[in-house]
Parts: C-alpha cells; structure tokens; sequence
C-alpha cells in the first residue's frame, strides 16, 4: 500500500515554513503546534505523513541527479542540462545559483515538517506503540534531512526546533554537532520501530539500522574513526545476514517495471513510493516536476535518428546527463551483467510503416531492424561493413574524444535503470516507478569498505558474494578479486558498477577525499575548475540577505 499524501496533509506541511520575504527566516506565522487538528488522530497522522514529503524531491528528481551524479567521474552535461554551473564547477557557481537555492528551502522546510511534528509526541490521543512508531519514523526522516543538508553545505543552521515567529539570524553549528543529532535520532528510530522489510514506503528498524550504516561509514572515512567502522560493519552484516532481502540473479530485471515497486522488490530496504495516479505524487514543490520523473534524465535524444520516432518504450529524452568514459570503461560486459542492466547499447526502428528503401542513407533498414548501436569501443571493420545500408553505429570515437571529452551530447550511451516503458503516453513526465533509497548491495559494500583495514578476508568475501551475484552465468570465477585487489579505489569503482544514478558518487568523492583528483582524471568538463572549495555548496544569497547578523554568518569559503 502507498502512502498517499493527499491536500490536506501537504498543507499541514507546508504551514508556518519560509515566505518569501524572510528566506531562511523559517516562521511558524500559523501558530501549527497549537492546532486543534494536531491534537487528533487524524491531525497527528497528518503531520506525520507530511515529514515524509520532502524525501519526494530528493528522490526521482532532476536536480538532485545534478547535485549527486553530476560534477563527478561518472556523468557530465547532456545537450539540454540545466545545471551547468553545478556539473562543470564554473566561475557562476554562487550563492545565486537558483537550484541549490530552492533545494536549501525545499530541505529546510523539510526540517521544519518534521521539528513541529515531534513535538506532539507522546500524544495522549493516539495508543503508546504509535507514539512510539510514528516519533521513530519522524526521527529517521529527521536525521535524513539534516545528512542532505550538512553534506550538502557544512557548518550552516542546526535546527531541531519547530520555528515560532520570524528568526532574522542564522548561527553556525559544527558538522559534527550534526552528526550528534542525526546518530540520537537514529538511535531513538532503532529503538521504537519494529524489525522487518518496508512494505508501505514506512520507515521500519531494518531501514534505520540501514541508514545508519551509512551514516557510521560517512563518519568512519571522513574522520578515520575505527568505531564507526565497526559499527557500520555490524549493522550491514545484520541485514544481510537478516534473510529479509536477495540479491536479484539477473542485474536487469531489478529494474523492470514489474519489480519496480520497492515493497515487493526483494533488494530494496527502503524506497520513496510513487503511484500512477499523479495526485497523490505530493509534494513541498509543484515545479520540481511530476512524480518520479527521474526516467526523461539520462534519455538521448533518439527521435531524430534513422528510423526513430518517439514512443512510450523509449521514452521522452531529456539529454541532461551523460555517462563519462571512465564510467563506461570501469565494466567488463564480458563478464558482468551490470553493463546491459545499466545502459541501452541497441535501439530498433519504430517509425510507423517503414518500410525498406525510405530511410536516406539505409536502404536496408525496416520497422523492428536495428536503428542504432552504440560501442563503448571502436567499431572494427567487420562491425562497420554489417551495418553499412542497414543501421547507424555510434562508437567510441564517434562520441569521445581519446581523453575522455565529449563529442556529442545529445546522442550517448544512455543509462536505461530507471525507464518506465508502462507510462500512458509517451510525453508523461512522471512514472509510478518507487524511488529505491537504500539496496541491500550497499550493505554489501558498506561491509566491505568498514572491514577492509581490520579484516581484509571478510572484506574481500562481502565484495566477492555481490560481485558473483553480478556475472553472468558460468562466469563467477572471472568476477572474483584477490586480496591484492583491495582497495578504497576499488570499493569505489565497485560502487560506481553498482549504484551509478542512484544518488550517492558525489557523496562518495567527498566523504573519501577523492572528489578533486577524480574529477580533474575522469571529467574532462570540470577537470580545469574544480578545487578543494567545490567539497561544499554555495550558501544562496538569498538567505545571506534576510539575515541581520551577516558578519557572523557569512559564504562558505571561495564563493562570492
């Protein structure tokens, strides 16, 4: 069953948040914890409901695809990317950068949601287990959200308070100070939650126990703390080790739209939900866009090619991100699955009653032949003269250049995970596809990474039981590594094979200390702009104008 946030709920979430005219001066002008309403059943889970809203502009969004994939060794700028600033590190990367502006509101008032919420509890309206679960899944949500914002920004507002009257400063709390809050709420979440898969989008201890593996590793490899190792490492193996999840045998149909809701998909810990019905898609910002729209991001502009016309299985092509080579070079397609499960190489002629001899340049070429192909390396001759008259082949030199720059930017090797070839027509912004959060392959990794400098041979064998679930039948042996090949730029590349798209390489390169040398190797875009100063966001201006303590609260470093 989907959480359907509906109007009314929205709106409690949206009452006594930032206006306007005081940007980060977060006001409660509605007087929301003195409601009636939020004395009521009803009203309590209102307010519940509504902390969950913001997680549907992280996930299955455009911008935070910018933010999290962009500006990093895996994806560049597409021909109609709309966050250049963010991808390429340019000059223009300032506080008045508007996405990041709006995702600094959409966040803070994310915050806001849920600071009011846990204030009602305990409730004497509602019975002591739901106090107790509905306080762990707005703690969890809680933590969530104060993650994205102090990755995101650093030492910048700790708000754990619902705000009442308009605030006109803005004090600075340590990363650390943080993290205090975001391991406390986990801790609270762990403790009143109940133990078992999310099969309604709720938060359940499994998905607290999950994230907060995450957040001990972030911890561990940022401050090379050997605790936080050891924690992260506990809880991963914990779930693993669980029998609630498993791997999927087959890369590819983990993706399928008939796996695509993450309460029955048996990898997926825990997933932001979407229906087809867009009216109960909520949330803080209609023009976010509808839904789950994260499948028109990675689409090339295929329409204009031999034979092509826009459909439903293809999609609506929005050409934002682009793979680099690196990314594509980091698979063996030989041997591992994850290469055909991540991207479209093959595009068959849809034209309506095309028939041979109509398309210039391939007389052979009929509705249902091959259209396109794409290589990841070059074409050799024999690739050459098959196509000749019959498909158009984009290869390696065709889209690259020998140092990994782009050539093209609207036709590419395009990552195919998250299309949904089950939308209505074929310009429907939103898909009913769940935004998968949390797989149990991360646990795998995360276990592999605590363990590496403590317990090499565990380590090694937590990597190998993924990597062998991700080859092709008969080829495991070829997917194994040896101790020698253990290394944190491994568990990277690994987890780049893995998770590509899903909202983790920019965190990954900055909590490693890896996001300048990896992009000034692999992104040939940003490779000459990035610097140490591009481990933070810009603060937005906006918010710098509405305070009046503007000496003590100032720009993150190196922007102006």
């Amino acid at each position: 069953m989907k959480i359907k946030i509906t109007a009314l709920m929205m709106a409690i979430s949206l009452a006594g948040l930032t206006s306007c005219e005081d940007y980060l001066s977060e006001t409660n002008k509605s007087g929301l914890a003195e409601d009636p309403f939020l004395k009521t059943e009803l009203g309590i889970t209102a307010a519940v409901n509504a902390s969950y809203s913001g997680t549907r502009l992280w996930y299955g969004k455009e911008f935070p695809s910018a933010f999290a994939e962009t500006g990093t060794d895996l994806f560049l700028r597409g021909g109609d990317n709309k966050a250049n600033q963010i991808s390429d590190y340019t000059v223009d990367l300032n506080g008045a950068q508007t996405n990041l502006k709006d995702y600094w509101a959409h966040l803070y008032k994310a915050l806001n949601t849920c600071n009011t919420a846990l204030k009602l509890f305990p409730s004497p309206v509602i019975s002591e287990a739901l106090n107790k679960q509905y306080e762990g899944e707005v703690r969890f949500l809680r933590a969530h959200y104060l993650w994205l914002i102090t990755e995101t920004w650093g030492d910048v507002v700790l708000s754990t308070e619902p705000t009442a009257g308009a605030v006109t400063t803005a004090k600075r709390s340590g990363v650390e100070d943080f993290y205090k809050v975001i391991f406390s709420d986990l801790d609270v979440a762990i403790a009143n939650l109940a133990s078992g898969k999310s099969t309604n989008g709720r938060i359940t201890q499994d998905v607290a126990k999950a994230f907060k593996a995450r957040m001990s590793l972030t911890r561990a490899s940022t401050t090379n703390n050997a605790e936080m190792y050891a924690q992260a490492a506990t809880l991963a193996k914990e779930l693993i080790a669980s029998g609630r999840y498993a791997l999927f045998s087959d890369f590819k149909s983990l993706w399928d739209m008939k796996n695509a809701e993450g309460g029955t998909n048996s990898e997926v810990v825990y997933y932001v939900n979407y229906t087809n019905d867009d009216t109960m898609n909520g949330d803080y910002d209609p023009a976010a866009g509808k839904g789950n729209n994260s499948h028109l991001h990675y689409i090339m502009v295929y329409d204009k090619q031999p034979g092509m016309e826009r459909s439903v299985a293809y999609g609506r092509p929005y050409q934002r991100y682009v793979p680099t080579l690196h990314l594509l070079d980091l698979f063996n397609e030989k041997v591992d699955q994850r290469y055909d499960g991540t991207f479209q190489t093959v595009w068959k002629a849809n034209m309506a009653n095309l028939k041979p001899g109509t398309v210039n340049g391939y007389p052979q070429m009929a509705l249902g032949d091959t259209s396109m192909l794409f290589l990841k390396t070059s074409a050799t001759p024999a690739q050459t003269a098959r196509a000749a008259g019959r498909y158009k082949i984009f290869d390696r030199n065709t889209m690259y250049k020998e140092d990994g720059t782009l050539l093209l930017r609207s036709q590419f090797i395009q990552m195919s995970k998250f299309m949904d070839p089950t939308r209505l027509t074929a310009n429907q912004e939103w898909s009913s596809r769940d935004g998968f959060v949390i797989r149990i392959a991360e646990m795998y990794l995360i276990a592999a990474e605590a363990l590496m400098k403590t317990n090499p041979t565990e380590a090694l064998q937590f990597l190998n039981d993924l990597r062998k679930k991700r080859a092709f039948p008969g080829k495991e042996a070829a997917m194994e590594i040896a101790a020698k090949d253990l290394s944190i730029d491994f568990i990277l590349d690994e987890r780049a094979r893995e998770l590509a798209g899903e909202l983790f390489r920019w965190y990954d390169l900055k909590r490693t200390g890896k996001l300048v040398s990896y992009v000034q190797k692999h992104n040939m875009d940003a490779k000459a702009n990035i610097k140490e100063t591009h481990m933070l966001r810009p603060i937005p201006q906006v918010q710098l104008d509405a305070i009046t303590n503007k000496e003590e609260f100032k720009q993150n470093p190196g922007y102006n």
